[in-house]
């Protein structure tokens, strides 16, 4: 049995794109290149694979061991909402109770797991933005499982197939309508079909995997190469037309990123044993891993924290140390301070809050139980 934990430095990269994103100056360097990723579509992508996963791999146990399958839905949804809820619902409480700032929120919309609804309807970034992704998540925890386990097998590529097609079709529809459109849970469920597309050919058609690996690196390469010369040289600022404009963002920043999402945990399960390949430095690093196993608490914080260290910061520089920055000094030392906080906040939230409530989990566990035989089987950790 294999654990990808190389899906851990993954996450660690894409929450470091999210932090970059949302706490760095506009014009940096760091923000040039982390708008060339979208961190939420690597997530999905992830998301889609694992998930997807561990309901496949479920279903063939419950089809050999006659379990039945509403069991398997009920201790999958459990099992995602100890890993989901007390995080999500303690950041929520912190601002309702605390009120940090005056920015809109609606909290029945983020209570009901459907804020990104409300971001599209309101067309503007709420307090707490960043939770939409996890109202997308909770949307797909809820319905992709009573798919994949119901839906005769033989039609499961084609379901998959339709929801990526569905997903491009809607973001061809609303990108240019809104441009709040990119949080729909239509436009992002392709991102979560193509991680299960991966995890289908993986569990249920492990020959064809070979031959998809080497597609899906010439797609790879093609896309980083798009991605690349967009961020370099800004080909949509030549486009006047908006609808490509808005087409050529959203091909930028999600769709090749997805298949580039696809090609890295397609390598780690095809060439799992191989020693030493490119980006091994990178992927490799047990910093980066760390970091990934705490992601979920770092992008749950990295929004808030900043609203409660501004005002202590400028009480012990301007007050107590009677010290004055410029502009781009303070938001340095702003972003390193804010850092050092989020990273003890998440490995304390992680060991002392996260990890012994999941030791609930092993209420609803079906792992035990044993694979058929004739798949890949891989330790999964969603």
């Amino acid at each position: 049995m294999k654990y990808i934990k190389e899906l851990d430095s993954l996450r660690a990269l894409a929450i470091s794109t999210v932090i970059v994103t949302h706490w760095f100056p506009k014009n940096s360097l760091l923000q040039s290149v982390a708008s060339g990723f979208d961190a939420p579509t690597i997530f999905f992508v992830i998301s889609g694979f694992l998930i997807t996963s561990i309901l496949l791999k479920d279903r063939k146990r419950a089809e050999v061991l006659n379990i039945n399958k509403i069991t398997l839905f009920k201790n999958f949804f459990f099992k995602r909402a100890i890993r989901v809820f007390p995080g999500y619902f303690l950041v929520i409480a912190i601002w309702y109770f605390t009120q940090p700032s005056n920015d809109p929120i609606n909290y029945n919309y983020f209570l009901m797991f459907i804020s990104n609804i409300y971001i599209y309807k309101i067309k503007e970034w709420p307090a707490l933005t960043h939770l939409w992704t996890m109202s997308v998540e909770e949307q797909f925890y809820f319905l992709w499982p009573l798919l994949v386990l119901y839906i005769n097998k033989k039609f499961l590529p084609h379901l998959i197939l339709l929801c990526v097609g569905i997903s491009i079709i809607s973001q061809c529809i609303t990108a240019p309508l809104n441009e709040f459109s990119m949080v729909l849970t239509t436009n992002c469920f392709g991102f979560l079909a193509i991680g299960a597309l991966l995890s289908w050919i993986t569990i249920i058609k492990p020959k064809k995997l070979p031959a998809f690996y080497k597609i899906v690196c010439y797609v790879a390469i093609l896309s980083f190469t798009i991605i690349l010369a967009q961020i370099i040289f800004h080909l949509s600022n030549y486009i006047k037309s908006p609808i490509v404009r808005a087409l050529m963002t959203m091909c930028k920043s999600r769709i090749l990123i997805s298949f580039i999402t696809v090609w890295v945990i397609t390598f780690f399960v095809v060439r799992k044993d191989e020693k030493w390949y490119l980006f091994a430095f990178l992927l490799e690093n047990k910093i980066l891993m760390r970091v990934g196993k705490i992601s979920y608490g770092i992008y749950l914080y990295h929004l808030i924290i900043p609203y409660y260290t501004y005002h202590p910061t400028n009480i012990i520089l301007y007050k107590f140390l009677h010290i004055s920055l410029s502009a781009g000094v303070y938001n340095y030392v702003m972003i390193a301070e804010n850092f050092i906080s989020l990273m003890l906040i998440s490995i304390f939230s992680y060991k002392f809050f996260e990890l012994p409530l999941l030791q609930l989990k092993k209420h609803f566990n079906t792992s035990k139980l044993k694979v058929a035989p004739g798949t890949i089987d891989i330790v999964l950790d969603a």
